[in-house]
């Protein structure tokens, strides 16, 4: 169908062939003018409280006049201006027909300029997917301005080449920050901006080195603490090696300037000898370690039997020599294991006490 003789722009040219200017005669004018000159009659002034009932009445006539007036006007105006509403009604119903008319091939047209859009956008992700060896995704750099009729394909395929070339220096780029280019890449493919990816590998490389920092001083502190358990435990360990080979030992080191009362000095020359004869009620264990104690201070015993008469005094002497060892120890021990020793003392100077009153 030859749509272009149909209708032409000419065919649609408003011609008047008649025209003649409304004119009316009235006497507005005249209606006017006397209200002008009659109005004085009607101000304020001339009304009280003694004449209310007339001010009453000149209202309502004044309204009334005005309604009947003014109703009259739109009588004569409706009839004045009905050629014109008759005229105006079918221009518009012609306009609105055209507009009906013009809004159908709009859909035609719009639909042939999306079928051009879609095929030539096919053919920019053909040209697009063929260069795209960094799997760079096409929605993230596509332009709609590519798919204007104004725009050419070369200089799309030009745009489109420069934007890979970025692509490929940009990921060389991030290649430069070594174990973290797999993360740095994902995050770059996901918003093709270097500036923000490089603040996020700066971001990743202090996150690593605080994280590193607090590991090694974590380390540090356990092998620290490692070391000074393992040499307390050792040193422990030497002292309860020491103590448990005679519990008279810490006495007899004290023992140095200050000799028990009861122990006579001599000469060094020739030595007096002794002669106390003692039992002692106690552990196995202690009375191995009182043997200790005597063999390493050349002490020489003989073992007596419990039948023996014991000397009171001489079980006395080693009441003295075990409390001032205790005392001793008291007021030098800075271990629970030497006041344990203190203890013992105590306990072997009680059961000899026992012994005395018995």
């Amino acid at each position: 169908m030859n749509t272009q003789i149909a209708i032409q722009e000419s065919d649609l040219e408003l011609i008047v062939s008649e025209k003649t200017l409304g004119s009316l005669t009235t006497n507005a004018k005249q209606i006017r003018d006397m209200v002008k000159a009659a109005l004085p009659m009607y101000d304020i002034s001339n009304y009280n409280d003694e004449n209310i009932d007339q001010a009453k009445k000149d209202k309502a006539a004044l309204n009334k006049a005005a309604k009947a007036l003014n109703a009259k006007r739109l009588e004569i105006e409706k009839e004045f201006m009905k050629p014109f509403r008759e005229f105006k009604d079918v221009v518009t119903e012609t306009v609105k027909l055209i507009g009906e008319c013009s809004a159908k091939i709009d859909t035609v047209v719009k639909q042939n300029e999306q079928q051009y859009k879609d095929r030539k956008k096919a053919t920019i992700k053909t040209y697009f997917d063929g260069l795209n060896v960094n799997l760079v995704d096409f929605n993230k750099v596509f332009k709609s301005e590519w798919l204007n009729k104004s725009a050419s394909m070369k200089s799309v395929c030009n745009e489109i080449d420069s934007i890979f070339s970025k692509v490929e220096n940009e990921l060389s780029t991030l290649k430069g920050f070594g174990e973290d280019f797999d993360v740095l890449r994902t995050y770059y493919m996901d918003t093709l901006n270097i500036a923000s990816t490089i603040q996020y590998a700066n971001r990743l490389k202090e996150q690593r080195e605080r994280a590193k920092a607090a590991e090694e001083a974590r380390i540090k502190a356990e092998q620290e603490k490692k070391a000074a358990e393992e040499a307390q435990m050792k040193e422990e360990a030497e002292r309860a090696k020491q103590n448990s080979v005679n519990p008279f030992a810490r006495a007899s080191q004290l023992v140095t300037n200050e000799p028990p009362s009861f122990v006579e000095q001599t000469k060094a020359q020739e030595p007096e000898l002794l002669t106390r004869a003692f039992t002692v009620t106690t552990t196995r264990e202690n009375i191995i370690a009182l043997g200790d104690f005597m063999n390493d201070n050349n002490i020489d015993f003989d073992k007596i039997e419990l039948a023996d008469t014991l000397c009171n005094t001489d079980l006395n002497s080693i009441i003295r020599m075990l409390e001032y060892s205790a005392n001793l120890i008291d007021k030098t021990s800075t271990k629970p294991c030497e006041a344990d020793k203190a203890r013992q003392f105590r306990n072997m100077i009680k059961k000899i006490q026992k012994k005395i009153e018995q």
